[in-house]
């Protein structure tokens, strides 16, 4: 099986209040823009983040530091600038290892050497290892799998977006629970060939369609929307860049579920998407993880 694509990075130094300006100023670069904080011991809420732009190819590290020097200078900031590789690496395949069938909510997550064990009255999701991240077990994963399942409990969405789908799970417990139309999306093509491997192997390819697509703009999204339930797991950087436009993918009346953030990260979170209209409705928080449940509300 082949592995994950591997990625390269370049990351500035940068204040937070300083993010969406350098955000800005590095829209068009390499395949993907993000920004996350810099976590420090005792501080609940770090003043210091780093930009990271994405490349599929080795940047031109000369080029790349003196155009990030550049941006330091119209920031004012110093120009601390960083450049790693990230291999390629079958991540799921190297933690399903130790994996064994579990329960989030209603839904019974498990492999094929655990077929024939979904216990009556559960959701199966048949997760195979595969090439991206989302086999259910990280807390941010397991939050958004509760959420979904108590929302569906009350009223199953008729439309679903799941934003950043990593092995399609929140996509396919969505399906599972009622939704009638489940859209996939993530930024990595090899994470939407195995969203569609599983929804295959999970006989829900009626329901569920996966595509490559990195910001909430894109069109395919917005021509599909809006949506009654917007799921997004990915981390707080870029969950705050893309809060207005997850936000206007939310139908009236419906539901936006955030995850991939710490705890002390909540705050900036809810005063983020609070600007955006939406209503924090519940946390669910799992091992220092929250996961957030905001609402729309009805027209």
């Amino acid at each position: 099986m082949p592995l994950s694509p591997e990625f390269w990075s370049v990351e500035l130094d940068v204040p937070v209040d300083l993010v969406p300006a350098a955000e800005d100023l590095l829209a068009e670069a390499g395949i993907a823009v993000s920004s996350y904080e810099v976590v420090q011991p005792g501080v609940a809420m770090s003043p210091d983040w780093r930009v990271q732009v994405l490349f599929d190819a080795p940047p031109d590290e000369k080029d790349w530091r003196r155009r990030l020097k550049d941006i330091a200078a119209v920031l004012d900031i110093p120009a601390v600038i960083r450049f790693a590789h990230l291999p390629a690496k079958d991540w799921v395949r190297h933690t399903n290892k130790l994996n064994a069938p579990f329960m989030a909510g209603r839904f019974f997550l498990y492999g094929a050497h655990d077929a024939g064990q979904v216990p009556p009255g559960a959701f199966g999701i048949l997760l195979d290892a595969g090439l991206a991240f989302g086999t259910g077990r990280a807390p941010s994963t397991y939050g958004c799998l509760q959420a979904i399942d108590d929302l569906c409990r009350v009223r199953p969405p008729q439309t679903m977006l799941d934003m950043g789908t990593g092995s399609g799970v929140l996509a396919m417990a969505a399906a599972r629970a009622g939704a009638r139309a489940v859209l996939a999306a993530d930024i990595d093509p090899v994470a939407t060939d195995v969203t569609r491997d599983n929804v295959r192997l999970n006989g829900l390819s009626r329901r569920i369609a996966a595509i490559t697509a990195s910001r909430p703009d894109d069109p395919r999204l917005t021509a599909a929307g809006p949506y009654d339930l917007v799921v997004a797991n990915i981390l707080a950087g870029p969950l705050c860049h893309m809060a207005s436009g997850l936000a206007r993918l939310v139908a009236s009346g419906g539901h936006l579920v955030l995850s991939g953030l710490l705890a002390k990260e909540e705050r900036l979170i809810v005063a983020r998407y609070r600007t955006t209209g939406l209503t924090l409705a519940r946390r669910i928080p799992r091992e220092g993880w929250h996961t957030l449940v905001f609402r729309r509300r009805a027209a």
